[in-house]
């Protein structure tokens, strides 16, 4: 039986991790992201379209990170960044922002675990 390196396997974890969040991220933004687009209320409450699937990484971000947390980065200079978490709460249902908690939390988990691989193959 062949044995990996922890650092291999946790890189096929990683690539794993990614893959399915970018799926799972599709499958939110032709959802729920769409929905809240065709809201007249919380069109314009989505967040900026700077990258492709940005509007959609913003509300998932929005329904994961704390509410205080959002509604001082909305204050900010460049708050038109950030997704409105009130509307979103208002306007989403339960299976919505689970589906949006997933994919934030894979997508920072499996980014953190590939800069810790990166970090051990190439400083170490």
């Amino acid at each position: 039986m062949i044995r990996l390196p922890f650092m291999t396997v946790l890189f096929i974890l990683c690539i794993a991790g990614c893959l399915l969040s970018f799926l799972l991220c599709g499958v939110f933004a032709l959802v729920t992201v769409r929905k809240l687009s065709r809201n007249p209320h919380t069109q314009s409450r989505l967040g900026m379209y700077v990258y492709p699937w940005g509007q959609a990484f913003s509300v998932a971000a929005a329904m994961t990170l704390p509410r205080a947390h959002i509604r001082r980065r909305r204050s900010g200079a460049v708050g038109d960044l950030f997704a409105d978490c009130d509307a979103i709460y208002a306007h989403t249902n339960r299976l919505d922002r689970c589906l949006g908690r997933a994919i934030y939390l894979l997508i920072m988990f499996s980014a953190a675990a590939l800069g810790v691989v990166f970090i051990d193959r190439y400083l170490f």
